[in-house]
């Protein structure tokens, strides 16, 4: 999922606890890697319909989190999946990137609450509004005029046109049912809360030799599990937020000089009770084998890399179902992502072929 948005400019409030954030430059880039573990990020992902739906979360967690949710008011419940569990509006989670004093979930509902309605109006439509001439536009939209957001509309893509309509026609009242879902939420996410900023910590300082010794690219290829990320104009920052929720899945967020991974973190941050569990990565690895759509992918890519057309054409599948086996398959370790401008391909992981069965055999032999 990647997100684009307008720039915007960073303040740090005097006396507010500043995020925990390393820098790491790389000799000979023109980018900065910076790691920023605040538990924030996830008080936004749990709200995801990809948020436990794998088998990447421990089976009690993916209980408390269904329990969770449906516990929530029912008007609640509605707007949670209309504008966030559908990922809506979940680009609003940049406005903590480019705001360092966001500390807690309390902290980001009260951030947001304090939006005027132009920028927030910026924040829930970054992801689809991206190019910079449209400000007049959406300023016109949010005053009323027809004209401006059917011009806009001419714009956004097909499948959900008419939904972020409904966002530029009343923006306010969309502000206040997302205030109102995060709310509500940042109460049943205080359970959880310092078991998962343990987690994310733990990721992070497992990481401090992979930081010391890789190339950046090669950092954040490994810590995504597979997004190769090659240095764009513009971009300085590239901003790794450890991830619980996210498993085993990154979310993506982009402005003009940043670019923010959302990754999962690894199998060895979790908190673990049972010693007969197999390791998550062996489940992955094995449930990405288990189709023969996604066998024949890696059969395909075997003899090069593939665009995302490409491999939709030769299969005769859809784009969103290629898309979702490619996403089984990162996950696993089988198969790296790159972005180059617009274009999209994949590549096989060789190298991890030769893992498939050691991993199994140390499992059931240790």
């Amino acid at each position: 999922m990647v997100r684009s948005s307008t720039p915007r400019s960073t303040r740090t409030a005097p006396g507010r606890p500043a995020p925990v954030v390393r820098d790491f430059r790389g000799g000979g880039v023109g980018y900065r890697i910076e790691w920023d573990v605040r538990s924030v990020y996830d008080f936004i992902f749990s709200l995801s319909a990809d948020a436990g739906s794998t088998e990447d979360m421990p089976a009690g967690d993916r209980r408390w989190l269904a329990e969770a949710r449906a516990s929530l008011p029912e008007g609640i419940r509605e707007h949670h999946a209309a504008l966030l569990a559908n990922e809506l509006c979940m680009h609003v989670a940049e406005l903590i990137v480019v705001r360092p004093e966001i500390a807690t979930p309390a902290d980001f509902v009260a951030a947001l609450a304090a939006l005027d309605e132009a920028t927030a109006l910026r924040y829930m439509l970054g992801d689809v509004i991206q190019e910079r001439d449209i400000a007049p536009l959406l300023e016109r939209a949010r005053q009323g005029d027809e004209v401006a957001i059917a011009a806009i509309g001419e714009r956004l893509p097909d499948y959900r046109r008419d939904q972020y309509l409904a966002v530029l026609r009343d923006p306010a009242s969309i502000v206040d049912h997302i205030v109102a879902v995060f709310t509500a939420w940042e109460v049943k996410f205080r359970e959880i809360e310092p078991r998962v900023a343990a987690m994310l910590q733990r990721d992070v300082e497992a990481r401090e030799d992979d930081i010391r010794t890789l190339a950046p690219g090669d950092l954040i290829e490994k810590t995504t599990g597979g997004l190769r990320f090659l240095p764009e104009p513009g971009i300085n920052r590239v901003v790794m937020a450890p991830s619980y929720f996210a498993r085993p899945y990154n979310f993506l967020f982009s402005d003009a000089d940043w670019r923010l991974y959302g990754y999962p973190i690894a199998d060895s941050a979790l908190d673990s009770a049972d010693p007969l569990e197999p390791p998550p990565a062996v489940v992955r690895l094995h449930r990405a084998l288990g189709d023969p759509s996604r066998l024949r992918i890696l059969h395909l890519l075997a003899d090069g890399d593939r665009y995302l057309t490409e491999i939709a054409q030769a299969l005769e599948l859809s784009k969103p179902t290629v898309k979702h086996h490619m996403a089984q398959l990162r996950a696993a370790g089988l198969v790296t992502l790159t972005e180059e401008a617009s274009l999209t391909y994949y590549s096989l992981r060789r190298d991890r072929l030769d893992e498939i069965g050691s991993e199994l055999r140390r499992f059931i032999t240790t």
